[in-house]
């Protein structure tokens, strides 16, 4: 459908043969880049901290090596970990390396200078492919829920990064709403003073342009619909008003990120995992962010949503510059294996500041840890062959108001 209007960036997957090339849906598309390496740089690997455990090889994601010559001192990276806790070839693209430092690499000069293009690099082509995972067609509308058991997580972040990320590689629409109360609003940007109150109230709202009323969208291409601010209403959030606004906001947007409310087992949540196609579970990397998490996951599987289990991705969130304990490490490995993906979120210094969400202030890490997300979630997508009876419009509005 096209609507257009402590361990860094690491995807790590369930144990599972690696396979050398994508199955036969996930074709790239007419119109998309295909020169990028249809196989990913590495084997994802299992989220493991015993290095006695067998790992599987990954082709190296390091320029090949050159003639010995005088050593050269090279200034330290301000952030740089360890590369444990199931860190795997991926982490080797988070160093200062010629592809990808700031400015334009070594190709790129040689290019300028001597007219000769050797192409994308290794990175290039990873980052490359992971777009068009990212820009998958959905078919329709695909609700993606994003919850975590505990506050202080970073699920808001998480909200508006990856939605954000969805926004500037897609060609179609993506809206996340606020239904947890939270400060969604405030991290996406100015907030629009209607919310989702007024859209639910208002009943000629039938129009792209209706609902764009109530949204504001960032730079990136993401728009947010807010709550009203409860000190200056009585207007309370029931299911059915979570039904009744999922079923109007399908009708013009390809993904809806939903930011939902801690309490799993609470009624409004009763009407988001019924719609719900994937599922986000954040955590961060405490001992008591992990084993909530956990409980979130056994109360999913319990309750039948074993469907969901399928498509959901394990976000782990370092929102402290810390390393992670062994047993953190430990527990968080066994979580990984009940879920489809997990990604690693590194620590960012521009999300721990509390203010407005700029995707292009985050750190290169961060970006491309949440594009790896995003390509992760894109593999879920159903394709065009789903829902083509929904009405959609035709284009999307130029972004940032």
């Amino acid at each position: 459908m096209n609507n257009r209007a402590s361990v860094r960036g690491v995807v790590q997957q369930p144990r599972v043969p690696a396979r050398s090339s994508p199955p036969p849906d996930r074709q790239p598309q007419p119109g998309r880049p295909t020169g990028a390496d249809p196989t990913p740089s590495t084997v994802p690997q299992p989220y493991r901290s015993d290095p006695s455990i067998p790992r599987q090889p990954v082709r190296s994601a390091q320029p090949p090596p050159t003639a010995p010559g005088p050593a050269r001192r090279r200034a330290p990276s301000p952030f740089r970990r360890e590369p444990t806790l199931g860190g795997t070839a991926l982490d080797g693209l988070d160093q200062q390396d010629l592809e990808g430092s700031a400015g334009f690499g070594w190709r790129e000069a040689l290019h300028r200078v001597t007219g000769i293009d050797l192409g994308p690099g290794r990175d290039s082509a990873y980052e490359h492919q992971l777009r068009d995972r990212a820009r998958a067609a959905v078919g329709g509308a695909f609700p993606i829920a994003v919850l975590s058991f505990k506050g202080g997580v970073g699920k808001t972040v998480v909200v508006e990064a990856l939605g954000s990320t969805f926004g500037a590689v897609r060609d179609d629409r993506v809206i996340a709403i606020d239904i947890d109360a939270g400060d969604l609003s405030e991290r996406h940007g100015r907030p629009n003073p209607r919310s989702m109150a007024d859209l639910l109230l208002d009943q000629a709202v039938t129009q792209y342009s209706d609902v764009r009323a109530h949204t504001y969208m960032n730079s990136f291409g993401l728009e947010v619909l807010g709550l009203p601010e409860f000190a200056r209403t009585n207007w309370r959030l029931e299911p059915h008003d979570v039904v009744k606004a999922l079923s109007i906001l399908r009708n013009h947007y390809s993904l809806v990120l939903v930011d939902c409310p801690k309490a799993v087992n609470s009624a409004v949540m009763d009407a988001v995992l019924p719609e719900a196609r994937a599922l986000v579970v954040v955590t961060s990397t405490s001992i008591d962010a992990i084993r909530k998490a956990k409980t979130t996951l056994e109360w999913l599987w319990h309750n039948g949503h074993q469907r969901l289990m399928r498509s959901t991705v394990l976000a782990i969130n370092h929102v402290e510059h810390a390393k992670v304990g062994v047993l953190a490490a430990k527990e968080l490995e066994e979580l990984s294996a009940r879920v489809a993906a997990t990604v690693v979120l590194p620590f960012d210094r521009h999300v721990h500041d509390g203010k407005e969400i700029g995707l292009d202030r985050l750190s290169k890490e961060s970006r491309r840890s949440y594009l790896e997300m995003a390509a992760v979630l894109g593999d879920v997508f159903p394709g065009e062959h789903v829902e083509q009876n929904l009405r959609l419009a035709a284009a999307r509005p130029p972004r940032g108001r």
